[in-house]
């Protein structure tokens, strides 16, 4: 949902869309695309299946790393994987647009999971939605910013995680390292910032 008199753009997530990474600029055929390409461009990195292995078969999204670079490129953003060694804390993020956080699988049948954080430089207001479960009336699963209050925060981080059932405040930059120290605590965590390309990138216009 686009939030009212609002920078912030929360969208649950359907499927395995993860990778639209709470950003209107990218539709589920946006990323298709992509991912079609990419398969063009390398079919033998599919391996003797033939499936693309940048998605998943079924079109139901799982997008890799390679579809969401390409499609960060398109609009002049690059991706910078940040050292798990370092703590976020030390690094310095006046010249990043946002944090994608990738989290890991650790058995065959899960599916890894991408989520953004983003900073901003005003107060944000944004609903609380009441978190739903299965065999709730539909009448109470309404996801109308009219039904619900709203909280405002920041200026600061918020995680925009499509799974949350609404934007979530995280706070400065060092609350920022200790939510994510805390995921690394139980997952497996990559995190990688989105940074403007320093090149403009000749072969994403061609996709």
């Amino acid at each position: 949902m686009k939030l009212r008199d609002s920078p912030i753009y929360h969208e649950r997530q359907s499927f395995w869309l993860c990778a639209k990474l709470q950003q209107e600029l990218y539709t589920h055929a946006d990323l298709e695309r992509i991912a079609t390409y990419l398969h063009e461009l390398h079919p033998e990195e599919s391996g003797w299946l033939k499936f693309n292995s940048h998605k998943n078969f079924l079109g139901f999204g799982d997008y890799d790393v390679n579809v969401i670079t390409a499609a960060l490129h398109e609009h002049g953003y690059d991706l910078v994987w940040h050292d798990n060694r370092m703590s976020i804390d030390s690094v310095d993020l006046s010249g990043c647009v946002g944090l994608i956080v990738h989290i890991q699988p650790t058995w065959f049948f899960r599916r890894g999971h991408w989520f953004a954080i983003k900073h901003f430089d005003q107060p944000i207001t944004a609903p609380v939605v009441p978190v739903t479960y299965v065999g709730q009336p539909r009448a109470s699963r309404s996801v109308d910013e009219d039904d619900h209050h709203t909280v405002t925060k920041g200026p600061g981080f918020w995680n925009l995680d499509s799974k949350v059932a609404h934007p979530e405040y995280i706070g400065d930059q060092t609350d920022l390292d200790r939510f994510l120290c805390n995921m690394r605590k139980k997952n497996r965590v990559h995190i990688l910032l989105i940074v403007p390309m320093k090149v403009p990138s000749s072969a994403s216009s061609s996709i």
